[in-house]
């Protein structure tokens, strides 16, 4: 009775077919090795990497590498395919640890190793009267990913030190939930809260965009066509982790353009309005001496707003306005369909499609909501503007 099936696409495996686990033969140097594994995919890996006359400077070699050697492949290899302000972050998130496993050999960093650390990080953020830290949950996301990105290209066989327990023991005071989306009254009440033409405006274009803030801190004169009104979003601000200017990246975070109708009459006033105030030699649509806006100047004016009407700290930062936009966009329109259209969160077919032309649910939707708004607003004209 035939007691092994040989694989047909895995050329040195074959399966026993009674205790169905596989064996894997590698012919070295005229010597023959096999090796018995409980999976296909061990089997697979052990005929790729197995060299016994490597093992020893191989095991060597993986005992001394520290986790600044570690992180120096990881940014040599890794960081080529992510954008920069990316790595500024990921460098951000790493820092609270690395002092502490700089010099340490990967293979000592244990779970055990890791409860040592998480207790000094810990104690240092209580002991720090101006630390803001809430948890250290980033800062292992970052790590674990790094430890997987390892074991992935380098050794299989390493097993992550990051465990579930360690989310919980990095905790130092309990998480501030914070609110995504403003109803009609409060987002009417916002806008007329900020205290300045050019951030009130910005925060109208920022909320029928449905935009991320680099995405219209970016919109540049030439991205504008009031004649057929569309309004194309793609050149991006991007600022580093201390928040200032970095570069125009040329696209946004999906990778792909995206036009947005001009369609509610609120909407197109406050381009207007921007448009009649540009000096020449300006190409940006917001901007302050001839410079895009930085986060810190529109951050500070939205909290500001906030605070005036009382929402704040539930409501911060800027990006509760995209989760606005999309949140009444389905409201109104009564569909999901409608919200995808507007933020753009569609399959890359899709976002090619919107990045040509603004679809017609799209239009109708930014119409409706300017129309929904209008009514319980009366007209833009009527804001006070300071």
């Amino acid at each position: 009775m035939k007691k092994y099936k040989n694989l047909p696409n895995h050329k040195g495996i074959r399966k026993h077919l009674v205790s169905g686990k596989y064996e894997a033969s590698k012919r070295i140097k005229g010597k023959l090795f096999t090796k018995t594994f409980n999976k296909v995919s061990d089997a697979i890996h052990w005929r790729n990497t197995f060299n016994p006359f490597e093992a020893e400077s191989e095991s060597a070699s993986k005992d001394k590498l520290t986790f600044q050697e570690l992180w120096a492949r990881y940014e040599d290899m890794y960081f080529a395919a992510v954008e920069r302000s990316t790595q500024g972050m990921k460098k951000q998130k790493v820092e609270v640890f690395m002092r502490h496993l700089h010099d340490v050999s990967v293979y000592d960093i244990t779970p055990t190793y890791l409860d040592l650390i998480l207790k000094k990080c810990k104690k240092d953020a209580l002991s720090d009267p101006t630390s803001k830290r809430y948890n250290f949950n980033k800062a292992l996301d970052e790590l674990k990913a790094v430890f997987n990105w390892y074991r992935e290209n380098f050794d299989y066989k390493f097993h992550n030190p990051i465990l579930k327990r360690h989310y919980t023991l990095g905790i130092i005071r309990k998480t501030r939930k914070k609110e995504k989306v403003l109803n009609q009254e409060k987002l009417i009440y916002f806008i007329k809260a900020i205290d300045h033409p050019v951030f009130q405006d910005f925060a109208i274009v920022q909320f029928f965009c449905a935009s991320r803030f680099g995405e219209v801190a970016g919109i540049q004169l030439k991205n504008i066509d009031l004649r057929n009104l569309a309004l194309l979003i793609k050149e991006v601000v991007v600022e580093d982790q201390s928040k200032k200017f970095l570069e125009l990246k040329p696209y946004p975070k999906n990778g792909h353009s995206r036009t947005v109708s001009i369609s509610s009459d609120i909407f197109r006033l406050a381009i207007e309005r921007r448009l009649n105030n540009i000096k020449d030699g300006c190409s940006y649509l917001f901007h302050i001496d001839g410079s895009p806006l930085r986060y810190r100047h529109v951050q500070y004016r939205y909290n500001k707003a906030l605070k005036r009407i009382g929402l704040f700290p539930e409501y911060s930062s800027t990006h509760f306005m995209r989760y606005t936009m999309a949140s009444e966009s389905r409201r109104i329109m009564g569909s999901l369909d409608a919200a995808q259209a507007i933020t753009g969160h569609h399959s890359v077919k899709m976002a090619e499609h919107y990045a040509k032309i603004p679809s017609k649910l799209q239009s109708d939707t930014i119409s409706e909501v300017g129309n929904s708004l209008a009514s319980s607003w009366e007209s833009l004209s009527k804001l006070k503007l300071i």
